[in-house]
């Protein structure tokens, strides 16, 4: 045999060895990716427990709110008795809403109770060619540039 071929054999031997080790290195290297995964497991549950926190809270003011706004005691009869049970309405709506999140429910408890959520039942739009000029001026101000359009 040749001197070349002995070194060609040789070369092939350390590279196998070198893969081995590698291999067995690998396998040491398991045990961590469980605790990792156990790591994991509890941020899940730490994430869970936190939402489970914050829904209970949303439900908790969402009780407040409902027992604010409903009618306790029928001494006045006003104006603001009669939109009492639209706002039950409303709060009855988020709550039963499936799609909103905790946090959701709870900002729009909150917007419900400072009535920040106004829809003024006889609003009605005049058109008049003064209020149309301004709605058209309105649009192109609003409007993005002619360029983005």
């Amino acid at each position: 045999m040749s001197i070349g071929t002995i070194i060609f054999i040789i070369g092939i031997i350390i590279t196998i060895g070198q893969s081995v080790v590698e291999k067995m290195g690998k396998k040491e290297d398991v045990k961590p990716v469980i605790s990792k995964l156990q790591d994991f497991e509890q941020r899940v549950q730490q994430n869970i427990h936190k939402q489970s926190e914050t829904y209970q809270a949303a439900q908790r003011r969402a009780q407040e709110v409902i027992q604010e706004v409903s009618p306790a005691s029928g001494l006045r009869q006003t104006k603001s008795q009669a939109a009492r049970p639209r706002k039950v309405d409303q709060v009855e709506k988020v709550l039963t809403d499936t799609h909103l999140t905790p946090q959701q429910k709870a900002h729009r408890l909150e917007a419900i109770k400072s009535q920040d959520l106004t829809e003024p039942d006889n609003f009605k739009f005049e058109i008049t060619n003064e209020n149309l000029v301004h709605s058209l001026i309105m649009a192109e101000l609003l409007a993005p540039p002619k360029s983005k359009r």
